[in-house]
């Protein structure tokens, strides 16, 4: 028996995918997280799957891990003692940054501090050219007393970042070589090999971000390979990268700042696998989980990349899906603040001690709370009836924290709770849409994660968005898409050049040596694999660069010109084709075909839908008798109109009053705009 095993561990849920390649089915199961030790969760989810399943674990084929732990170790500097070996003159480079102000306003912002502390960065004199030459080699003497200080300060990793080491990585790489002589039980990394870019800052962030993590993800996948181990898993280990492709957990532990998305990764690549199957492939990807709200665009089928990435304010410079996070989960708190205004977030209850009805020591109030209290969810709710949750305890909280100070019955207090997060995740979707000269109405919306279904209806009507795109199994959507993703390498190169058509004939010996490199790197033998390769081109004078296809045999000058052209027009709503263009950097994409999950067929039924329930729910101020559903008895094809709850092992959409559902082929929910009744 051949199985897949996806793992998206969350902040309150770790959720796992079978795909059962023999059947051709998918298999879901959610267990709590374990904040402590994430491969706990892990390996207890797998040993209950394989059980209730009846399988054996030499029946797993593949695992696809999408992870937490990098994101975490940043967001809660919580990393390794790390040092930082530059070219003198700049030392400090991460303390300067550049001049842009985080908030152009706010007299009172603070840069975010470095992750290293100025005395744990070394100087060393040296200096390599813009165009790679040597123009002052190490000096070897003020290197060994460099190490000197680094065995006694006790630093577990140093970051190696030279002025120009990607036009010439001689000098990082003869540091590099020394320190692992001198200094084994340090962990190493050499800015050129994380990024291969121009810009000191970034790629000097970026290489300590991944020595700052590399320690902690490397312990990390070294006890979760043990653990699975102790249960007679020996399948290949992969993590999700943040670029939408996996590498193995050896890779993972080496270039850990790839994965600082590895969480929310998943869920976009679910969601462009649906976005191409869907009637428009147009779709917002939103993902709210117990402790955040994710959001992805996905245009013409594709997710689209980031130009400038950051991590709790410093940035990150490897290529990412373009991914915006906002604090609004189901976990995400209430409170009320000094100038008595609700708030909701950004700290979340998690999942310990977790929201009030959880039983599990939260007094707070959160959204799941406001939910229970609505009859969106039913005691019964969670996780298939397996996790009851208390009506009394959500209510209590609320009256004693919201409804009380505020004057309100508990269920306005409730109401206010959904209308704030609502109000949240409706900014972070406006940021990559509206910001960016994106009209809602050739998008349909999908939102997932354990929390999206019960507030993707609202959102979309506060919207504007006439069409909302339910996934099969929308508590571990994110799950699914890790087993939609393929063994993937990108490789960028700064290549800065005013592009004529004499530069333009040599891109095909660049990108060539590039998908080499990938190849390497991937460690593979086998010639089943695609590449898609980028430039980054500009107006001459311009900072920032645009990304632009290039197909190889199927591009000419001409053709790639009037490419940059109109996807200028597209960002900034004109273009100027007189002026010279430049190219900047050039960017392949390597994937490997892992035989990625479809997505399955759904069976028609012959039958309507009988209601399993009914109860109280409150839409917009007004409480409505409500049928309830069993996600399992839509077949394909199946239609009603709202209002309606419906419900399954992972999650609870809301159907507003009169708005129309109806099943798609796949077995997805496609809710309507609200209509009145005609």
């Amino acid at each position: 028996m051949s199985l897949r095993i996806g793992i998206d561990t969350g902040g309150t849920f770790t959720d796992l995918v079978v795909y059962d390649e023999p059947d051709d089915r998918l298999i879901f199961h959610k267990v709590p997280s374990t904040p402590d030790d994430p491969a706990r969760a892990i390996v207890d989810g797998i040993v209950q799957l394989i059980d209730r399943c009846g399988y054996a674990s030499r029946d797993i084929e593949l695992l696809v891990h999408g992870t937490t732990v990098a994101t975490n170790t940043v967001l809660q500097r919580a990393g390794a003692k790390v040092a930082l070996i530059t070219t003198a003159g700049f030392r400090d480079a991460l303390h300067i940054q550049r001049q842009d102000r985080p908030a152009m306003y706010d007299l009172r912002t603070r840069r975010a501090e470095p992750l290293v502390p100025r005395d744990l960065r070394y100087e060393l004199t040296q200096r390599t050219l813009f165009d790679g030459t040597q123009r002052t080699p190490v000096d070897r003497g003020e290197l060994d007393r460099v190490i000197i200080e680094l065995r006694d300060h006790g630093v577990e990793a140093v970051a190696i970042g030279f002025l120009h080491s990607y036009a010439n990585p001689s000098d990082e790489d003869l540091v590099g070589q020394v320190l692992a002589e001198s200094l084994p039980e340090v962990t190493v990394c050499q800015s050129h090999e994380t990024v291969g870019e121009h810009g000191e800052y970034e790629r000097f962030s970026t290489c300590v971000m991944n020595a700052y993590v590399q320690p902690v993800m490397q312990r990390y996948l070294t006890r979760l390979r043990q653990q699975l181990e102790s249960i007679e898993i020996d399948a290949p280990l992969f993590v999700m990268k943040s670029n939408g492709g996996v590498m193995s957990a050896t890779a993972g532990g080496q270039h850990c700042v790839e994965t600082i998305l590895s969480g929310p990764v998943g869920g976009v690549m679910a969601g462009q696998a649906m976005a191409r199957l869907h009637t428009r492939s147009n779709l917002i990807a939103a993902d709210m989980g117990g402790t955040s709200f994710d959001v992805a665009v996905i245009h013409d089928g594709t997710a689209s990349y980031a130009r400038n990435s950051e991590m709790s304010g410093l940035p990150i410079g490897v290529p990412m899906l373009d991914i915006h996070t906002a604090g609004a989960g189901g976990g995400s708190i209430a409170w009320v603040d000094a100038g008595n205004a609700l708030r909701v977030g950004p700290r979340s209850a998690g999942a310990a001690p977790g929201p009030a009805c959880y039983l599990r020591g939260g007094t707070e109030p959160t959204v799941t709370d406001a939910n229970l209290v609505l009859g969106r969810l039913a005691a019964t709710s969670l996780l298939g009836g397996d996790m009851r949750i208390d009506l009394d305890a959500a209510r209590r909280s609320i009256h004693d924290h919201l409804a009380r100070p505020l004057s309100l019955s508990v269920e306005q207090a409730a109401q206010g709770v959904i209308r704030v997060v609502n109000a949240t995740m409706t900014g972070a979707i406006r940021k990559l849409t509206i910001a960016r000269g994106l009209d809602l109405r050739d998008f349909t919306l999908c939102p997932f994660g354990g929390a999206g279904p019960l507030h993707g209806a609202d959102i979309a009507v506060e919207m504007g968005i006439d069409q909302t795109l339910v996934p099969l199994a929308p508590g571990v959507t994110s799950a699914v898409g890790l087993l939609m993703s393929n063994l993937r390498e990108d490789r960028v190169r700064t290549h800065v050049r005013l592009l004529d058509e004499h530069v333009f004939a040599e891109l095909e010996s660049l990108f060539r040596e590039l998908v080499d490199q990938a190849r390497q790197r991937l460690r593979f033998e086998s010639q089943q694999h695609s590449v898609r390769c980028v430039l980054g081109m500009r107006y001459a004078g311009q900072r920032y660069e645009l990304p632009v296809t290039f197909l190889n045999e199927s591009s000419d000058y001409d053709q790639i010109i009037s490419d940059f052209h109109a996807v200028h027009e597209r960002m900034y709503g004109y273009h100027r084709p007189d002026e010279p263009v430049e190219l900047t950097t050039a960017w392949v994409s390597v994937e490997v075909d892992l035989q990625v999950v479809r997505l399955p067929r759904s069976a028609a039924r012959s039958t309507e839908p009988e209601p399993r329930d009914h109860r109280a729910v409150v839409f917009g101020g007004n409480s409505y008798e409500t049928p309830v559903f069993d996600r399992d008895s839509f077949g394909a094809g199946a239609a009603l109109r709202g209002p309606a709850i419906v419900e399954q092992l992972d999650a609870t959409t809301v159907v507003l009053p009169n708005q129309m559902l109806r099943v798609d082929e796949h077995g997805q929910i496609v809710l309507g705009a609200v209509t009145t009744r005609g």
